[in-house]
C-alpha cells in the first residue's frame, strides 16, 4: 500500500510482487468481494508465499452517499431518507459517453438531457432537467459546495426554453470519482434551485498514480450512408500524497467532436401546398419566372445542418487538501475550461428571390455569395472556478469555513453570414456580443452528532449560514453586427402572387442567424442574499430516522423567504424500509431571465424566418404589454418510498413523488406585428403589437419572461440491482426506470396585459399567445414519459462485456394555436417510443493497461420523421422536436485505451 506497485493474478488466482526488502502491507481487491489487507516482511533474495482468501463483500446498497446529510459520516443509500442516484467512476467508463450531461441521460432515468441541433446558444451548453423539471430548479454541487451557473439563457424552442442551465460539461469527466443524484425536494437545506433535488458530483482524491486514457470514435450510419461526428478525446490524472494524510490530484483533458449533419433534401416546392419555395429576381425587376431545379448550383442535401455542434475543449482541474494539525485541514478544489462550439444554422439562404418579404432567402446579397450561405453561430464558453476552505473539529463540533467563486462567459461570433442592410460592403464575420455570469459563495456549516442521549440513539445537529453575491452581464457586438443599413431588396412576389416591378422592400437588419446584442441590451447587474440554516437528523431508535431542516434567506432583489422539510424512514425488518419526505421550495428567479434581451432569428416549418425580440423583464416595452416584474416560484414536494435487501444480493427501491410548483417562469409565446390571416381579431392583435413595438421596426415578433403558469408533477422511480458470483467471475444485472407527468393547473394571465385592447384582441393574445397550447405542450407531453434502463455486465479474470438497453418513451410535439382560422393543431406529432443499444467489451491487458471498444445504438435507431406539417422544405426530418428522447446522430462506435502506472 502506498505505491503505485501492483499486479493481477492469472486464472488459477495466482499472483506476483517483486518488492524491496522490509515490512510491506499488501492489498487486493475484487468485484464483488471485500477489500483485504495484510502485513509482511520481504526478505532479500527469497521467495515467500501470502495467500487471501476471498470474502464476498457488501452489495450497491451500502454504498455511502453524503448529499442529502449533513453527516460527516454519509449514510448508506437504502438507508437515506430519500432516494440517491450513485453513479461511479466504473459507471461512467462504462457508458462509452464522454460527457457528463450524456452520461446522465443514459445512466439515471430520471434525468433528461440532449444536444440540440442547430439553434443558438442551446447547441453549445446542453441542458440537463431531473423528473420532468426545468433544468435551473435542480442544484448542481461539487464536493457538496454549490455549483455557478451557465451565462446562457435558453430561448430556443425547446422544453427547456426560458430556464438557466448549469455547464456540466465543463467538468472534465476523467476528474470524476462519483455522482450523487438526489431525487427529492432540498432547498431547505441547500437553498434556491433545489425544487427538483441535487447533483452532486464528487472528485477525485486518489493519490500515488497516473491515469491516462485516449478515446477515439465516430458516427456511422445508415441515413444517408453517413460517416461523421469523429470524436478524440485524451485525459491525465495524476494524484500525490504529501505530509501527513495531504493531497493533490490533478485531472487534464482534451475533447474534439466534430459536427454531425441529419439534413434532408430541400425541395423547391413546398411540401405541403405545392408552392414554389423560391423565385427567380433580377435587381432590375425585368423578369418574373420560376427557377428550375437545374439551376441551382447548390447541394440541397446540405441545405441546412440538423445536428450536433462542432466543438473542442480542454480542461485543468484539481482537487487537493493539505492538513493543519489537530484534525485541521485547508482544502481547496477547482478548474477551467475553455471550449469552442460551432452549431451551423438550420436553414440555409438561397441563392435567389423570395416568396415572402421574411423568408430566409430575403437576406441574400448576391456578389457576397454566389451560391448561397449556411451562417454558423460560434461560441467561445470559457468557464472557471475556485473553492477555498478550512474544517476541522472544535469542542466536538465539525465546523467548515468556505468561499466559493465561479464565472461562465460565452463570447457569441457568427461567420459565413452578412448583414443584408448593408449590401455589398457587409462584413461575412461578426462580433455578436457575449454573456458572462459570476457567483461568489461564502459558507459557513457546523455539526455535531451527540450519541448520548437518555430518549433516542443519536441526534445529528447542524446549523450555518451562507453569503452570495451574484453578477450577470451583456455586452454588446459590433455595430455591424446589429445595425440597420439602409439597403433595399427587389421582391417580386408576396405569399405566391407576382408583384408588378419595381417592388423593393428595406433589407432586414443585423447579422443573419444572430442578430449581435445592442447597445440597449447591455447589462451589468448585481444582487445578494444572506442565508441562515438549521438541520436535525434524530435516530429516535435503529429503526426509526426522523429529519427536519428550516432555511431563511433574503434575496436583494425579490425579498426573503422561509422553506422547510421533513422525512423519515423507518425500518420495518433489517431489509426493509419505508421512507418518505415533506418540503417547501424555491427558487428566485436568475438574473439573466431577468435582464437578457436580445433579437433573435427563428427559422419557421415554411422556409420563413421569425425576427424575435426578447425583451428583458425591467424594460418599459415589457410594461407597456403589461408584464409586471418577477418574483420567486414556490413548491411543494411530497414523496414516499420503499427500499429492500432481497436474499442478500438483490436491492429494491421504489418511490413515488409530487412536486407542485407556484408561479413557474417561462418565456412567452410570440407577440407578432404582422399575420397572414384574414380573421380581424387576428389582424387587430398584430396591429396593436405593430404600434407597441415601434421602437424596434427591424424586428416582427416580441417575447417577455414571466410568472406565467402553476404546475403539477407526479411519477415514480424504480430501481432494481442485482450482483453475484458467478463461476469464475462476478455478474452485474440492474433496472432502472422512471414514469413523470406534468400538468399545468393554471396560468397566470397579468391582469394588465394589453390593457387599451378590445376585449376580443385581450382574450386573443391571453388565451392563444401569452402561454399558448405550443408552451403547454413542452411541460406537459415534451419530454419522454418514461424511461426505462436494463443493464448486464460480467466481470470474467480479464474479460468485461457490458450490455444496455435504454427505452425512451414517447412525447408529443404540440403546434401553436395561435391562428384563429386553423384551430385544429395538424401539425400536432406524438413521437413512438424508442428502444437504444449499446455495447462494451473490456480488457484488462495487465495492471498498467485496458483496452475497450464499443458501440452506442448499435442497431442504428432513429426517433421519427416529423411530420410534412413540421417539415414542409424536406430539409428538416429531424429537427428539434423529433430530437428530445436520445438526438438522431444513429450508431456510433468508438475505442479506448486506458494506462495506470
Amino acid at each position: 500500500m502506498g505505491s503505485s506497485n501492483g499486479t493481477v493474478t492469472d486464472q488459477d488466482g495466482i499472483y506476483k510482487l517483486d518488492l524491496p526488502p522490509g515490512p510491506v502491507k499488501i492489498q487486493i481487491s475484487f468485484v464483488g468481494y471485500q477489500t483485504q489487507t495484510q502485513s509482511t516482511t520481504v526478505t532479500a533474495g527469497n521467495t515467500a508465499p501470502l495467500d487471501f482468501s476471498l470474502v464476498e463483500g457488501s452489495l450497491l446498497s451500502e454504498e455511502v452517499v453524503i448529499v442529502g446529510t449533513r453527516s460527516t459520516e454519509g449514510r448508506s443509500k437504502i438507508d437515506s431518507p430519500a432516494p440517491i442516484d450513485i453513479i461511479q467512476a466504473k459507471d461512467i467508463k462504462a457508458t462509452g459517453q464522454v460527457d457528463i450531461t450524456q452520461i446522465l441521460n443514459f445512466v439515471a432515468p430520471s434525468i433528461n438531457s440532449n444536444r440540440q441541433p442547430g439553434g443558438d446558444g442551446t447547441a453549445h451548453i446542453d441542458p440537463v432537467a431531473l423528473r420532468g423539471i426545468a433544468p435551473d430548479q435542480t442544484l448542481v454541487l461539487i464536493n457538496g459546495k454549490r455549483r455557478h451557473g451557465s451565462a446562457l439563457v435558453n430561448v430556443l424552442g425547446t422544453p427547456s426554453q426560458g430556464s438557466v442551465a448549469v455547464d456540466f460539461n465543463s467538468i472534465p469527466v476523467a476528474s470524476i470519482e462519483r455522482i450523487e443524484v438526489l431525487r427529492d425536494g432540498a432547498a431547505a437545506q441547500y437553498g434556491s434551485d433545489a425544487i427538483a433535488g441535487v447533483v452532486n458530483i464528487v472528485l477525485r482524491k486518489e493519490t500515488e498514480k497516473v491515469n491516462v486514457s485516449s478515446t477515439v470514435g465516430a458516427y456511422n450510419t445508415s441515413f444517408r450512408n453517413k460517416t461523421d461526428g469523429a470524436l478524440t478525446q485524451f485525459d491525465v490524472n495524476y494524484g500525490f500524497g504529501f505530509g501527513k494524510g495531504g493531497f493533490l490530484n490533478l485531472t487534464g483533458q482534451f475533447n474534439s467532436n466534430d459536427r454531425t449533419n441529419r439534413t434532408g433534401y430541400y425541395e423547391l416546392a413546398n411540401r405541403l401546398t405545392g408552392a414554389k419555395q423560391y423565385w427567380f429576381s433580377y435587381p432590375t425587376g425585368t423578369a418574373q419566372e420560376t427557377i428550375d431545379a437545374q439551376e441551382l448550383s447548390v447541394d440541397r442535401y446540405s441545405s441546412g445542418n440538423s445536428g450536433n455542434s462542432k466543438q473542442q475543449s480542454g480542461s485543468l482541474f484539481f482537487n487537493a487538501a493539505l492538513p493543519l494539525g489537530n484534525g485541521a485541514e485547508v482544502y481547496s478544489f477547482g478548474g477551467v475550461t475553455s471550449r469552442t462550439s460551432n452549431s451551423r444554422n438550420n436553414a440555409y439562404r438561397f441563392p435567389n428571390g423570395t416568396s415572402t418579404l421574411n423568408s430566409v432567402s430575403s437576406r441574400y446579397f448576391p456578389n457576397l455569395y454566389p451560391n448561397g450561405f449556411l451562417p454558423e453561430n460560434v461560441g467561445v464558453i470559457s468557464d472557471k472556478s475556485i473553492t477555498i476552505g478550512v474544517r476541522g473539529k472544535k469542542s466536538g463540533w465539525d465546523i467548515d469555513l468556505s468561499n466559493m467563486f465561479g464565472s461562465n462567459r460565452v463570447q457569441y461570433y457568427v461567420e459565413n453570414t452578412l448583414n443584408a442592410s448593408i449590401g455589398a460592403s457587409s462584413p461575412t464575420r461578426f462580433n455578436s456580443g457575449a454573456l458572462q455570469f459570476q457567483q461568489n459563495t461564502t459558507n459557513l456549516g457546523v455539526f455535531r452528532k451527540f450519541t448520548d442521549l437518555s430518549l433516542g440513539k443519536s441526534l445529528g445537529v447542524a446549523f450555518g449560514a451562507e453569503y452570495r453575491q451574484e453578477n450577470y452581464k451583456i455586452e454588446a457586438g459590433e455595430p455591424d453586427s446589429y445595425r440597420n443599413g439602409g439597403d433595399r431588396t427587389y421582391i417580386n412576389t408576396v405569399g405566391g402572387s407576382l408583384l408588378p416591378p419595381p417592388a423593393f422592400r428595406p433589407r432586414p437588419a443585423g447579422a443573419q442567424a444572430f442578430p449581435g446584442y445592442q447597445p440597449s441590451d447591455a447589462q451589468d447587474q448585481f444582487r445578494n442574499n444572506v442565508g441562515v440554516y438549521g438541520d436535525l437528523e434524530y435516530d429516535i431508535t435503529n429503526r426509526v430516522l426522523l429529519t427536519g431542516a428550516i432555511r431563511y434567506e433574503n434575496y436583494s432583489d425579490f425579498g426573503d423567504k422561509l422553506t422547510w422539510k421533513t422525512s423519515t424512514r423507518i425500518k420495518i425488518t433489517e431489509d426493509i424500509n419505508l421512507r418518505g419526505a415533506v418540503s417547501t421550495g424555491f427558487r428566485a428567479p436568475s438574473l439573466q431571465q431577468k435582464y437578457y434581451s436580445a433579437t433573435t432569428s427563428i427559422p419557421q416549418a415554411d422556409g420563413s424566418l421569425l425576427l424575435s425580440r426578447v425583451s428583458n423583464n425591467d424594460n418599459q416595452v415589457t410594461r407597456a404589454f403589461g408584464v409586471p416584474s418577477l418574483k420567486a416560484e414556490n413548491s411543494f414536494n411530497l414523496s414516499a418510498g420503499v427500499t429492500a435487501r432481497l436474499f442478500e444480493k438483490l436491492t429494491l427501491t421504489v418511490d413515488g413523488y409530487q412536486i407542485e410548483i407556484k408561479d413557474r417562469v417561462t418565456l412567452t409565446g410570440f407577440f407578432q406585428t404582422t399575420t397572414s390571416s384574414t380573421n380581424q381579431t387576428v389582424r387587430d392583435a398584430a396591429a396593436l403589437v405593430a404600434n407597441l413595438l415601434k421602437d424596434y421596426p427591424d424586428v416582427n415578433s416580441a417575447q417577455f419572461f414571466g410568472n406565467s403558469i402553476d404546475t403539477r408533477t407526479r411519477g415514480i422511480d424504480a430501481v432494481l440491482s442485482y450482483r453475484t458470483i458467478l463461476g469464475n467471475g462476478t455478474l452485474n444485472l440492474s433496472a432502472a426506470a422512471n414514469i413523470t407527468r406534468t400538468e399545468v393547473t393554471d396560468v397566470h394571465v397579468p391582469s394588465g396585459l394589453v390593457g387599451t385592447a378590445t376585449q376580443d384582441v385581450k382574450d386573443y393574445l391571453s388565451e392563444r399567445i401569452f402561454f399558448d397550447r405550443l408552451q403547454r405542450g413542452r411541460y406537459e407531453r415534451g419530454t419522454p414519459q418514461n424511461k426505462l434502463i436494463v443493464s448486464a455486465g460480467y466481470t470474467v479474470k480479464r474479460l468485461t462485456p457490458y450490455v444496455r438497453l435504454t427505452r425512451f418513451g414517447e412525447y408529443t410535439a404540440y403546434a401553436s394555436q395561435n391562428n384563429l382560422d386553423d384551430p385544429n393543431g395538424a401539425r400536432d406529432q406524438e413521437f413512438s417510443p424508442k428502444w437504444v443499444t449499446d455495447v462494451t467489451l473490456s480488457y484488462q491487458l495487465n495492471s498498467s493497461v485496458s483496452l475497450s471498444v464499443g458501440g452506442n445504438n448499435v442497431f442504428d435507431v432513429y426517433p421519427d420523421q416529423q411530420i410534412l406539417q413540421n417539415n414542409q422544405t424536406g430539409a428538416l426530418p429531424y429537427g428539434t422536436a423529433a430530437s428530445q428522447q436520445f438526438g438522431a446522430n444513429g450508431a456510433f462506435y468508438y475505442g479506448r485505451v486506458a494506462f495506470t502506472f
